[in-house]
């Protein structure tokens, strides 16, 4: 590996650690920003000494690539952090909504049912009309209807079978919480996992239904760039290249300050284009 090819190493790096740095915790980025600093620093140290041995010069830069490895490996990590620090955004704006639908003003009771006359004893009536009247039975209270989960409960039920691998009950459970509650801020989560669901399962051509409706119908939704991306995936397993290409491009076009995205789009195009 050349001094320049490891340079460029570097910047991929820095990229991607700007791209967490939204989501991630600003220590841990601040951590990863110094590292990448000083790796960039000596690499060009090594290349304004060139007239150094080259034997030195290679040790020096096979201990950047080790230290580069290592940053992508933290990366890596902080990925996973991005993805669960969403998912509990998701439930904390799930809340949020409950607890504005618990203070709105209650609901006018209903009107309290007349009282039943009481039924005429036997002796009365027969006296009245010489025979007999049937007294009705009293019929039994209906009850309660059970109390239906909160959004919040059945995405983290949903999310919790997902990831376990329990693919149909998740997709069940993602279309009961858009059913229930479609104009949740969850709802248009839910129905990219349960399009997720579909695609793990190779069920593609619900797949590409559901990230139709997340792009389309869901306009605000946070998940709106990842559902081009995975439509170009889709594409990929019907062996349609060009829309693959489409949808890939789209979310070049679209999203531009989605780095980490925008680079795994160009990754497919790159692979797509030989």
């Amino acid at each position: 590996m050349t001094k320049r090819e490891t340079l460029g190493g570097v910047g991929i790096a820095l990229v991607l650690g700007f791209g967490l740095s939204a989501c991630a915790t600003a220590s841990d980025v601040s951590d990863l920003r110094a590292q990448i600093d000083t790796v960039s620093t000596r690499v060009s140290k090594i290349e304004r000494n060139g007239g150094g041995t080259a034997a030195s010069g290679g040790s020096q830069l096979a201990d950047m690539e080790t230290r580069l490895d290592n940053q992508k490996l933290r990366i890596a990590r902080l990925r996973d952090r991005v993805e669960r620090i969403n998912h509990r955004l998701d439930e904390l704006m799930n809340k949020i909504e409950t607890q504005s639908a618990q203070t709105a003003p209650p609901a006018t009771p209903p009107p309290a049912p007349l009282a039943a006359k009481p039924p005429v004893a036997p002796s009365a009536a027969a006296a009245a009309g010489g025979t007999s009247a049937v007294v009705p039975a009293p019929v039994a209270a209906k009850p309660a209807p059970a109390p239906t989960q909160s959004p919040d409960m059945i995405y983290h039920q949903a999310y919790s079978d997902y990831q376990q691998g329990h693919y149909e009950i998740a997709i069940k459970e993602f279309g009961s919480l858009v059913e229930q509650y479609p104009d949740s801020h969850l709802a248009s989560s839910a129905v990219f996992w349960e399009a997720q669901a579909h695609y793990n399962l190779k069920h593609y051509h619900r797949a590409l239904a559901l990230y139709d409706a997340v792009i389309h119908k869901y306009v605000d939704s946070p998940k709106k760039a990842t559902a081009y991306y995975k439509k170009g995936q889709v594409y990929e397993q019907l062996n349609d290249r060009k829309l693959a290409i489409h949808n890939y491009r789209r979310v070049l076009e679209l999203f531009p300050l989605e780095q980490q995205l925008d680079d795994l789009a160009k990754r497919r195009l790159s692979r797509l284009d030989e």
